[in-house]
């Protein structure tokens, strides 16, 4: 068993979106303007301090893949703070690693893609199908969906050589949310470079925050150095110490390229209480869920075995009423 040790939220924009900003009309304004109503808005707002409790990323996980299918409905297991959370199974002492790889056929080569190699997108990429995507961000700079950027006590976010650079600055997770309106029915993607990580560092997308100025509630789909992935529902509001609930649990993935300075795109499609996980345009699991049926969405970071992480986060994209 691994303890649960916690995970700070750090509150990122607190701003509901563009038509907050003009009054839900489309009159236009200055940049001066906008300035001053970004400036007012926060004026009112306050960032959360409260600590939550995530499930420890265990340090010995299965060499093969825990979900080998994808359920149309995943059951929860619910992690309360403060108990000890349950690791996924390790391997047997007769199992090898050549007898427990994943099949080629359950997805592409674990083999790490060269950054400049071009890659046909699989038939069940989503962003084959959906076309051109509402919104998109190459993250050159944090003026298109005005990234908060500057240090705290847990981040550094900064805009260098094409990418969002985000970094760790303790062990706890955080992460920053952009100026886009709350989503319902959306398909999000990001693609991000590992950069220098090892195991358990992880980074992701997290969906459906309820309210934009106290983010304490929402779904993190979460992806390690070392090739794994899970979804999980984080619940501040729940009890004293907040709840987490397993959506899917630790599973790995042929379709992540993992270790350092690979690319990867994650993408969820959040459809109504469903929730489907892709890796590179690869379908990886589905999961149920009704608690948030809409929100915010961003990125975050977590710095779990390399001092002062950083990831690249190089585009975000998401597409409406997929």
């Amino acid at each position: 068993m691994k303890k649960i040790i916690p995970i700070v939220v750090i509150l990122s924009m607190l701003l509901a979106g563009c038509g907050a900003l003009t009054g839900g009309n489309d009159k236009s304004v200055s940049d001066a303007e906008m300035a001053t109503r970004v400036a007012q808005l926060l004026s009112t707002m306050t960032t959360p301090t409260m600590e939550i409790e995530f499930p420890d990323t265990p340090t010995s996980l299965p060499p093969i893949l825990v979900v080998t299918a994808t359920p149309a409905e995943a059951t929860a297991t619910q992690v309360v703070a403060g108990e000890t959370a349950t690791n996924p199974p390790a391997a047997t002492a007769t199992e090898s690693p050549a007898a427990t790889e994943v099949p080629a056929t359950q997805g592409p080569t674990a083999t790490a893609i060269p950054p400049t190699a071009t890659v046909t997108p699989p038939s069940t990429d989503p962003s084959v199908s959906l076309g051109t995507p509402t919104g998109a961000d190459t993250m050159d700079s944090a003026a298109n969906w005005t990234w908060p950027t500057g240090a705290d006590q847990y981040l550094n976010v900064a805009f260098n050589s094409g990418y969002m650079q985000m970094t760790g600055l303790t062990s706890l997770a955080g992460w920053r949310v952009p100026l886009i309106n709350q989503q319902v029915n959306t398909y999000i993607e990001l693609t991000a470079n590992s950069a220098s990580c090892q195991g358990k560092d992880s980074y992701g997308i997290i969906f459906r925050i309820p309210v934009f100025k106290d983010p304490s509630q929402g779904y993190l789909f979460e992806v390690t150095c070392d090739g794994y992935y899970r979804l999980w529902k984080w619940d501040g509001k729940a009890s004293t110490n907040g709840l987490a609930t397993t959506l899917v649990g630790w599973a790995q993935s042929a379709a992540i390229q993992k270790g350092a300075n690979q690319s990867n795109r994650l993408g969820v499609m959040a459809k109504g209480n469903t929730f489907t996980l892709y890796m590179n345009g690869v379908q990886l699991a589905s999961a149920s869920d009704s608690s948030f049926g809409a929100g915010f969405f961003g990125v975050f970071v977590r710095s779990a075995e390399t001092p002062d992480y950083t990831v690249d986060f190089d585009a975000m994209k998401y597409w409406e009423n997929p």
